[in-house]
């Protein structure tokens, strides 16, 4: 039988390591991280300006009109209690978007789905481990925690790189498959771990899925 994995949490003292291309992005060893991917068609641009639209209009309520999302969160005279609603409004509206599944939904098929999931699969208790996982019918959320000497950035490139290639070979088509950059956050602690691991395992019931649209693995049912 295997060991019980021990999660990290990130921890404001130890080294990390930033990256930058549209998003900022942080890394830190031996940490567990959530990662959204999601397929290039997922969010059509009046999905996105509904999105904006809405954090304008929340930014407006709570007396910051005319400020952008950054500003706010990096200002020292906006009180981290609004700070931290807004992350939550921000990200909740975002996911809710994504949930509605916008785009052709590639990911419905059952072979397109499996594709994902050997590439996420590949390099488990290898390179990385994995905590739980689900594809969606056009977005995959991932707990994962790299292990010493690979870097998160990287290695979601390369899964999204072989997925992408074995589907578009298997619809024989070419072009763009993921967005770009995943969105990734690093775990602060057990009781948030538990929240991620129980809104993967959730997310297809919220979406309204039946059993043939998603695809979910947790190292606590192996």
């Amino acid at each position: 039988m295997p060991e019980p994995i021990e999660w990290g949490f990130f921890d404001r003292r130890d080294e990390t390591f930033d990256s930058h291309r549209k998003l900022p992005h942080k890394e830190q060893s031996g940490t567990v991280t959530f990662v959204t991917m999601r397929l290039a068609d997922s969010m059509p641009h009046a999905v996105v300006q509904q999105w904006h639209d809405e954090i304008e209009s929340w930014l407006k309520e709570n007396g910051l009109a005319g400020s952008n999302v950054e500003d706010v969160l990096n200002s020292t005279s906006v009180s981290p209690r609004l700070k931290t609603e807004l992350r939550k409004f921000k990200n909740r509206q975002w996911h809710q978007r994504l949930d509605n599944c916008h785009g052709e939904c590639t990911l419905n098929r059952h072979d397109c789905r499996a594709e994902v999931c050997k590439s996420i699969l590949h390099f488990n208790s290898e390179r990385y481990d994995l905590e739980s996982f689900v594809v969606m019918p056009n977005h995959v959320h991932v707990l994962i925690q790299m292990r010493e000497e690979y870097f998160l950035r990287k290695q979601f490139r390369e899964i999204q790189r072989f997925s992408a290639r074995a589907i578009n070979k298997m619809l024989a088509r070419t072009g763009r498959f993921w967005q770009g950059e995943p969105f990734d956050h690093m775990v602060r602690n057990a009781e948030q771990l538990e929240n991620f691991h129980r809104y993967i395992a959730e997310n297809p019931s919220r979406a309204g899925l039946s059993t043939d649209q998603y695809t979910y693995w947790s190292c606590r049912d192996t």
